[in-house]
């Protein structure tokens, strides 16, 4: 019984030790914040390519469908295929103008007729 205790006390230690060592604490950041902060930016990103999308699908010159859209850190990338360059500037154009975006990248392809 007192093994148990002795060997729980020590993995309680072990468990401490590290996480006052870990990286999360270099920073002097609470283990909290820096995971509120992380899930926070990935529903703003998961918010802004919603957005996105619909703002493309709402877009009647463009086919929405074979446009894929990724977020990070705001920054916005539009990928697949377009039917000729001027669809793929209405995109980037209509992607740019959603609130949150702070860029678009674009790397949409141009479909041979």
């Amino acid at each position: 019984m007192q093994n148990r205790q002795t060997i729980s006390r020590i993995a309680a230690a072990l468990v401490i030790a590290a996480a006052f060592t870990s990286p999360a604490f270099a920073h002097d950041a609470k283990p909290t914040e820096l995971v509120a902060a992380g899930a926070t930016a990935q529903v703003d990103d998961a918010a802004i390519t919603a957005k996105v999308k619909a703002a493309l699908v709402a877009d009647k010159s463009l086919s929405a469908l074979d446009i894929k859209v990724t977020t990070r850190a705001g920054q916005v990338t539009l990928s697949g295929s377009v039917n000729n360059p001027q669809a793929s500037e209405r995109a980037m154009q209509v992607a740019s103008q959603v609130e949150g975006v702070k860029g678009v990248q674009d790397e949409l392809q141009v479909k041979a007729n």
